[in-house]
């Protein structure tokens, strides 16, 4: 049987204090990756000088990337996928820490089972100097069993419309998604819209076992902040006695649901339940969108789509989203 080859995609920007840690844990890997690829977003704190250096005495072949100009991070992501020459591509932060088994665990995955497209695992919440928080990604994402049986059914596109759990730090994929994939979109993070186009079109798997020291600290681009429940009802009062609205949050959403509806629409190999559930999704955004100014009317429209289960299946927060939509016009 073929072995796959991997490769690890690494975006860096201003990364120079937890880089060389992060790098030490790829190269350590018990299944050493093929190939590297880092792209660099104009880094101006000696990043770049230290990956021209560290790439000299690397045991695996590196490919390094400056961008002319700065790309941000989805459009730095872009070009470090595209530049990873392997079957399967791992994708990676400047700032955490990989188990060493990390490759082989997820990687034996793709070699057992071809139509799997993705592989996402859970990773262990550390401070700024790698020491434990005791609790972990999935737990403070709230994965309930019923999230996982979904999963582990094939039935992972019901999960995501609802809301990402896949974090890239955590994830691989086959080099073959880029081909419904890319372009990727700016309308939202680039973990969230491959997680949807492997799910999509073909199979996701979830390994619940940590496999990175997910590193939490002041310069996360991405990363998970713990809210109790005092704060969490803190945060739900704050939406409804501001004056924020939801309709440029809405916006967002209706946004990229279109473009999971059109990307998916575009492939033959879309099941047909998977593109009905992405555009029930996209409508149900746009209700959300245009709900009447009317208190009563709104009330109203809420508590329809209340009833006929949209805000369970297509919220993240089903009730709190509801209680919004009532009181923010």
């Amino acid at each position: 049987m073929h072995t796959l080859t991997t490769g690890v995609a690494v975006i860096t920007y201003n990364g120079l204090k937890y880089l060389p840690q992060q790098l030490d844990s790829i190269c350590a890997q018990t299944r050493v990756p093929d190939h590297i690829a880092v792209s660099d977003d104009q880094s101006g704190d000696g990043t770049w000088e230290f990956l021209q250096e560290w790439a000299q005495r690397c045991p695996v072949r590196v490919t390094l990337i400056r961008n002319e100009r700065q790309l941000g991070l989805i459009g730095n992501f872009e070009q470090a996928i595209g530049a990873v020459e392997a079957d399967i591509v791992f994708t990676a932060d400047q700032d955490d820490i990989w188990h060493a088994d990390k490759v082989a665990r997820l990687a034996q995955v793709f070699d057992t089972e071809p139509d799997v497209l993705l592989v996402h695992t859970d990773a262990t919440l550390v401070d700024a100097d790698d020491r434990d928080l005791g609790t972990t990604l999935l737990g403070e994402l709230g994965l309930t069993d019923a999230e996982r049986k979904a999963i582990a059914a094939d039935r992972a596109f019901e999960v995501y419309c609802r809301r990402n759990v896949v974090t890239g730090a955590t994830a691989a994929f086959r080099r073959s998604l880029l081909q419904v994939a890319h372009p990727l979109p700016r309308t939202m993070y680039h973990d969230t819209w491959l997680a949807f186009m492997a799910g999509g079109i073909g199979k996701v798997r979830l390994l619940d076992v940590p496999t990175i020291r997910y590193r939490q600290h002041g310069g996360n681009l991405v990363g998970m902040k713990k809210l109790g429940r005092i704060e969490r009802l803190r945060h739900l009062w704050w939406a409804m006695n501001s004056n924020y609205r939801l309709s440029t949050e809405i916006g967002h959403i209706v946004d990229f649901r279109v473009d999971v509806h059109t990307r998916l629409a575009a492939q033959r190999t879309a099941p047909p339940e998977h593109l009905a559930l992405a555009a029930e999704a996209l409508a149900f955004a746009r209700r959300r969108g245009s709900l009447p100014r009317n208190p009563l009317l709104r009330a109203g429209a809420v508590l329809q789509n209340t009833a006929a289960r949209r805000y369970h299946r297509f919220s993240n927060r089903p009730w709190s989203d509801a209680l919004r939509d009532v009181v923010n016009k």
